[in-house]
């Protein structure tokens, strides 16, 4: 046989490469995690519904704040609770306009997620709503929970 080589050693592959590579996934998903779970707070009783639809990808606005509305009507923003909701949502909006360039109090592009407890007031709820609006967040989504059994 012409063009074979006769050998008595083992080819084994090198897996240290492919182990690096699987650390560093390991890793890159562990702090991206860790990161979206501070937006949502878990204490939540969302009220469910039966039509509820994903939030939809608009490429204007990718952003997003989440803003967590607990059922005394607290609002809680990335793991930390804000007894002053109107401050905060106005050094957000300072924050969002100066990152993007725009003017204070104009359109920001940001869509803000409001995740509201089942027993929140209307009130309550409205107020935060409100204060966004007056300080130039003009795009929301509300997230419910959707229903899973039959009724």
């Amino acid at each position: 046989m012409s063009g074979s080589v006769a050998s008595n050693e083992r080819c084994e592959p090198n897996l240290v490469p492919i182990l690096d590579m699987v650390f560093q996934l390991i890793t890159f998903f562990m702090l991206v995690i860790n990161f979206k779970a501070t937006e949502v707070d878990l204490d939540l009783n969302l009220p469910v519904v039966g039509s509820a639809q994903p939030v939809e990808e608009d490429p204007q606005h990718r952003e997003f704040l989440v803003l967590n509305v607990r059922a005394n009507g607290e609002l809680a923003v990335r793991g930390q609770v804000h007894v002053n909701p109107d401050l905060f949502i106005q050094l957000e909006a300072k924050s969002v306009a100066s990152q993007h360039g725009t003017e204070l109090g104009g359109p920001l592009p940001v869509t803000v997620v409001i995740r509201a407890d089942r027993t929140v007031q209307v009130k309550s709820l409205m107020k935060v709503v409100d204060s966004c609006r007056s300080n130039g967040f003009d795009k929301f989504d509300f997230v419910i929970i959707r229903a899973t059994g039959k009724s």
